[in-house]
């Protein structure tokens, strides 16, 4: 069975939604799929700035053949790409991944209808997290939250260490752990694995080392302030403590979700989730 998996960036691109590709894609493989996967980088010189999402379109359009041999197209978060071609294949199977949400609160109605239409238009979804359906008022076939490879509890923790992973942006709860650190963090050792806008504010309280493999910090550091689920996942699985921190409504729901599991799952697990959806 031939998939074609449709996504913004490729893993060489730092983020949870790459990450997640990556874990399932080799695995899906390994169950004797055959799978493309196309991204912007495929698809969009560096040159072209402007009218990106025209320039999108004529490339699957001028690679229809991409489409046409492929028995599944499972699309991650950017369904308006393949939008048009819904009209082309109206019997074609389509699917859809719901990773997050876009990090504007509230959530603009444009951003809420998008995924109400792929969610319509697709012949079923998966959504990251319980609180996509209740924000997008969307009902998904499985919630999930992502995947761990294995526990590895590390015993040789620093104390009063403390590591931010993720980008250094505002919807990130950044903005509130520098307030923390303002007050309860003088004697606390911080470091952050990311980069953004806000890198400078960072670096006022500790070294930060862009985006890089987090793997090392986490071996090491007692606490890690986790910028999503998966960061979140990973670093439980080395161990550490976690702390949390949230700047609207939306992100405090979405922390509680996941503090709430009892189980977590594997990327085999995960796996599955897939193969269930398509062949349901």
């Amino acid at each position: 069975m031939k998939i074609l998996f449709i996504s913004k960036y490729r893993l060489n691109h730092v983020g949870g939604v790459e990450k997640h590709i990556s874990k399932i894609l080799p695995r899906i493989k390994a169950r004797g799929y055959d799978i493309t996967l196309v991204t912007e980088e495929d698809i969009r010189p560096l040159k072209i700035k402007y009218l990106g999402l025209l320039y999108i379109w004529f490339w699957l359009l001028k690679n229809i053949k991409l489409i046409y041999y492929s028995d599944i197209i499972h699309i991650h978060d950017v369904f308006i790409w393949f939008l048009p071609f819904k009209l082309i294949f109206p019997l074609k199977k389509v699917y859809i991944t719901f990773h997050g949400w876009e990090g504007k609160y509230p959530i603009p109605i444009w951003n809420v209808l998008n995924k109400q239409i792929a969610n319509k238009l697709s012949n079923g979804s998966i959504s990251i997290g319980q609180f996509i359906g209740r924000y997008y008022k969307i009902k998904s076939n499985y919630v999930i939250y992502g995947g761990i490879s294995k526990i590895r509890v590390q015993k040789l923790k620093l104390k009063n260490t403390m590591v931010f992973v993720g980008r250094l942006e505002s919807d990130t709860g950044l903005v509130q752990f520098l307030k923390w650190l303002e007050k309860h963090g003088q004697n606390m050792k911080v470091e952050f694995v990311g980069d953004g806008s806000l890198r400078k504010d960072c670096e006022k309280f500790g070294k930060v080392y862009g985006f890089c493999d987090p793997t090392p910090f986490y071996k090491k550091a007692e606490t890690v302030v986790p910028s999503g689920y998966l960061t979140y996942l990973e670093a439980k699985s080395y161990g550490c403590k976690i702390k949390t921190f949230y700047g609207n409504k939306l992100k405090k729901e979405y922390w509680e979700e996941i503090l709430h599991l009892k189980k977590f799952d594997t990327w085999d697990d995960i796996t599955n989730v897939y193969l269930k959806l398509w062949n349901n």
